[in-house]
């Protein structure tokens, strides 16, 4: 007889530990078009639009832009896609099951700690 190993994927939303009643913790936006976002991706807003979070300035990651992390997978890959669920305060998140940037290298240290900072200003913290 063959052993049949079966893996479950993450599931929606499997980072949040806790979240506020009803939907105050939630937002929805557009994911800018070339994008992909992940269930757990911690994104920024650019010119009204959400993108994944990177290291794309000299600092890592500019704690400004940060948003939240999104719900789901998305794909705005060919267009912008509107009605992209995303956390954007009141929770409590696993660290390990949320990415939060790009950057690898000798900068990812610090974007983390960027990030990190950007989100408990959301009152959204990693458990």
């Amino acid at each position: 007889m063959t052993t049949v190993v079966k893996t479950e994927p993450q599931h929606r939303g499997e980072f949040l530990v806790s979240e506020a009643n009803g939907s105050l913790s939630r937002e929805v936006g557009t994911l800018s078009s070339g994008n992909v976002a992940k269930d757990g991706r911690v994104v920024k807003l650019v010119a009204g639009e959400l993108v994944p979070a990177t290291g794309s300035n000299a600092a890592g990651v500019s704690d400004e832009a940060i948003v939240g992390i999104v719900l789901g997978d998305h794909d705005a890959t060919a267009a912008d896609l509107k009605g992209v669920a995303y956390i954007a305060r009141l929770s409590e998140v696993k660290a390990s099951a949320v990415t939060l940037h790009g950057v690898t290298g000798g900068g990812a240290a610090a974007a983390t700690t960027a990030v990190i900072a950007a989100l408990a200003k959301l009152n959204i913290v990693l458990r």
